[in-house]
């Protein structure tokens, strides 16, 4: 990777899209990407963390790509050294327009790998929570755990904070795209080993898949769409609630 130099980034264009990018930043983190991922320590990903929303970089051509897991990522790069660019920052663009067309970010990506990658939740979650990675509650769940008959639960839907409607409309539009002809969701809250949940649950039902791991698989996908800490919930096409689900 090349030296940069502060000097050489404030020759660079400014623009509409990059008011709030910061060039001190784009330093920082072309710095940060310079070592090897065995010696990055949590100080490490501290710094990145701060300084990656509103880095100024370049975009590239074509603009997005289509990673190997499928799904479209918006390309940034760093600037080149005394070349001008159309700056942008991943703030700024998060509500102009990933959040709404579903789209990812791939920071320096190479021809089979990049440097850092942002899947759609991690934007939504910087959307919400004004960072990346949000802590949770987060109850550790076995793989066979399933909703009790005699359970309390309580079954809602998503408030707009919790899921707003551009997420929706990515997740509709997905979840149609893969065969489902009408796409339904649910929100489950219930008490496991004394924590208080709260799941999300689509009609994607394993009965539906010739096996488990292409079910798995496709509820993989939807994580992808969602922060972090939010858990997706499975549950049988012949469950009583699903009398509680309304359309995405």
């Amino acid at each position: 990777m090349f030296n940069l130099n502060l000097s050489d980034m404030k020759s660079a264009s400014s623009t509409p899209h990059g008011l709030e990018c910061d060039i001190e930043k784009t330093q920082t983190i072309a710095q940060l990407l310079k070592i090897p991922i065995v010696q990055r320590d949590d100080s490490w990903y501290h710094t990145f963390y701060m300084n990656i929303p509103d880095a100024s970089f370049a975009c590239s051509n074509p603009q997005v790509l289509i990673g190997p897991d499928g799904f479209p990522y918006f390309i940034l790069m760093i600037p080149e050294p005394n070349q001008p660019f159309e700056s942008f920052c991943i703030r700024n663009i998060t509500d102009d327009f990933l959040l709404q067309r579903g789209w990812g970010v791939a920071i320096n990506p190479a021809e089979k790998s990049a440097d850092w990658v942002f899947s759609y939740g991690d934007i939504m979650n910087l959307h919400m929570n004004n960072e990346f990675f949000t802590e949770a509650n987060r109850v550790v769940m076995k793989k066979e755990e399933i909703i009790k008959i005699d359970e309390n639960i309580l079954c809602a839907q998503p408030s707009d904070s919790y899921l707003p409607a551009q997420t929706r409309s990515v997740l509709r539009s997905f979840l149609i795209k893969s065969g489902l002809i009408n796409p339904q969701i649910m929100m489950v809250s219930r008490s496991i080993n004394g924590e208080v949940t709260q799941e999300l649950v689509f009609n994607v039902f394993p009965e539906d898949f010739p096996s488990e791991e292409r079910f798995n698989f496709r509820l993989q996908q939807i994580s992808w769409f969602l922060p972090r800490y939010y858990m997706v919930l499975s549950i049988s096409k012949n469950s009583e609630l699903i009398s509680n689900m309304t359309d995405l």
